[in-house]
């Protein structure tokens, strides 16, 4: 199967760079769930808390999904670049919107999957009972990450990129400065 040229306006390519990073988010979202270390809840006589040394397990969350996220954010514009092969705006813009909503529905997905409600789930639980946590993201500025990660990649393969200039093209002309 052949992959598709890459769309010629700048618009296209945007929709389709975007459309990609949508698409990962999904993967990464069932991945982070996959991985992250769910919370262990114990039933007390007054309501449901963090079990003794649990608070470490709830903040791993983050990191994990910060992981994840920076994973898919330097493959989307490793793999971008290589489809369009050249530094182009419309793919940067992809990048950066399809990033933030790729991790958006990653962080809703992976909490999506994780156990539900905690009230619901200890109900009827007699006093003493450990049970897993939800899953959730609390610092919620990890989704930049994906974005932030996937522009600065993009520039980093870009720069490598040979501009050629039209006044240039005359090898036999002296380099300026004299």
């Amino acid at each position: 199967m052949a992959i598709p040229r890459p769309p010629t306006s700048e618009l296209g390519l945007a929709a389709a760079t975007s459309g990609l990073s949508v698409a990962v988010g999904g993967v990464v979202g069932l991945a982070w769930w996959l991985i992250a270390p769910l919370p262990r809840l114990k039933v007390e006589p007054t309501g449901v808390f963090l079990a003794l040394g649990e608070a470490e397990t709830a903040v791993a969350a983050d990191g994990w999904f910060a992981l994840c996220a920076g994973v898919a954010g330097v493959a989307c514009a490793v793999a971008v670049f290589g489809w369009v092969r050249a530094a182009r705006p419309g793919a940067l813009a992809g990048l950066t919107a399809g990033g933030l909503l790729g991790a958006v529905l990653a962080g809703w997905l992976g909490s999506a999957l994780g156990p539900g409600p905690v009230r619901a789930a200890a109900a009827g639980l007699p006093v003493g009972t450990f049970l897993d946590g939800p899953l959730k993201m609390s610092a919620h500025g990890v989704v930049v990450l994906w974005p932030l990660l996937a522009v600065a990649v993009y520039f980093s393969l870009a720069a490598g990129l040979e501009v050629s200039h039209p006044a240039r093209s005359d090898r036999s002309a002296p380099p300026w400065p004299p």
